[in-house]
């Protein structure tokens, strides 16, 4: 996750909290749900140090008070989000998808960890300028460079074109292509949101694939999940990133169909319960599941105006 617009130039601290999520997992839960062998090193070895530090303590980051904890849930449903974003990335390579666009990489490691699968030719990692620049100083410290075919690109969503920019980093429009906007939307005005799902809906190839989260508007009568969602949306405020989009059912349907894409598969919780999670004990991933604000949105490119998959 990387806050596309932040209030001055420093790099996101919902990044920073995603990656240590990342790397608590691998340390908390053995990587049960998504391995990611740097989600350590690219924190840089004072962050690393401390998470180590804080999980032998008597804290609250600390193994004994893990359990049950508001922490403990939401480093489940990111670690979920992530699992769904590259499974979905392996399965449409294997479809024809050439290219790995990462809205809002934050610490995201696929790039670095060098293991993509065959067929895949471009990785291109699109953030804020400044939570780039941090993360890029964060891989140098940790000896780790972007290997041939992935690019890092700049970018701020409400003031540039993102397609733009990614066809000056390389991007070929023509070439099938697989997007994951993760912990994005929700921090953007909705204008952005619908301006990138238009620039990917008429500039991609058909048969592309999205795979994105958003915070689902809760109903008018749904008291308790409007009492979570302002409580969820307060820590992010206090940290100088609010939360500034939320879409509702029919909303998002709309604009998706509006931009050229097919319908969409929401997975939902009880979608994840069945499969991810269907052999798996509680605990963690059942509390998990309410991590999941509204859903993941995973949706095909059929073209401008309904064309049809090449």
């Amino acid at each position: 996750m990387g806050a596309p617009l932040l209030a001055s130039a420093r790099p996101s601290h919902t990044a920073l909290l995603c990656g240590i999520a990342r790397a608590r997992h691998q340390l908390l839960d053995g990587a049960e749900i998504f391995h990611d062998p740097l989600a350590l090193d690219i924190l840089g070895p004072t962050q690393a140090v401390q998470v180590r530090a804080a999980l032998e303590g008597n804290g609250p980051g600390s193994r004994g008070r893990d359990a049950g904890s508001f922490s403990q849930a939401m480093r489940g449903a990111l670690v979920i989000r992530s699992r769904i974003a590259e499974d979905t990335l392996r399965e449409a390579v294997e479809d024809g998808a050439t290219q790995y666009v990462l809205l809002g990489a934050g610490l995201d490691t696929f790039a670095l960890r060098k293991q993509w699968p065959p067929g895949l030719q471009r990785v291109f990692e699109v953030d804020h300028p400044a939570t780039q620049a941090w993360k890029q100083g964060l891989a140098a410290q940790a000896g780790l460079a972007m290997p041939p075919g992935a690019v890092y690109v700049p970018l701020d969503f409400e003031r540039q074109d993102f397609m733009e920019q990614l066809v000056a980093h390389g991007f070929e429009r023509h070439e099938r292509t697989v997007f994951a906007w993760l912990g994005v939307t929700m921090y953007l005005a909705p204008a952005a949101v619908e301006a990138t799902l238009q620039g990917i809906g008429a500039q991609s190839a058909p048969g592309s694939v999205l795979v994105f989260d958003y915070v689902r508007r809760p109903a008018a009568a749904q008291w308790g999940r409007k009492l979570g969602l302002a409580l969820m949306g307060r820590r992010f405020r206090r940290m100088g990133e609010p939360w500034r989009c939320t879409l509702g059912d029919a909303q998002l349907h709309a604009m998706l169909a509006d931009h050229g894409f097919e319908p969409a598969e929401v997975i939902t919780p009880a979608m994840v319960r069945s499969t991810l999670l269907a052999h798996r004990p509680a605990t963690l991933w059942q509390r998990a599941l309410g991590g999941l604000l509204g859903g993941i949105v995973r949706v095909r490119v059929a073209g401008p105006r309904g064309a049809q998959r090449a």
